[in-house]
């Protein structure tokens, strides 16, 4: 099961939405998925697989090895969230 953390500045509104809709595209995915959402300060000492934030946030972030750093502002539209994750998981060439 994938570990992966949804991240904003204060870890509240946004992170929250985000949680949710990262968690639809997980299962429509059929890719299992333990999402949680979490503050900035809070994940300088999380080790998440994938992390999806704001582009502005992930620079802040900063990549880490090992994980996968996904950016995007929207919060709320699942399948733009499916295509990201997908891509960034490799899942469209083992499909094929």
């Amino acid at each position: 099961m994938l570990k992966v953390h949804t991240v904003c500045i204060n870890g509240m509104g946004s992170s929250l939405i985000l949680k949710m809709t990262v968690e639809k595209a997980f299962k429509e995915l059929g890719v299992a998925a333990d999402v949680k959402h979490i503050d900035a300060g809070q994940f300088k000492s999380c080790h998440p697989d994938v992390c999806i934030t704001t582009p502005s946030l992930a620079k802040t972030i900063g990549e880490r090895e090992g994980m996968i750093l996904i950016t995007t502002t929207n919060f709320t539209d699942v399948k733009i969230l499916k295509e990201k994750i997908s891509k960034a998981l490799n899942l469209e060439e083992q499909k094929g």
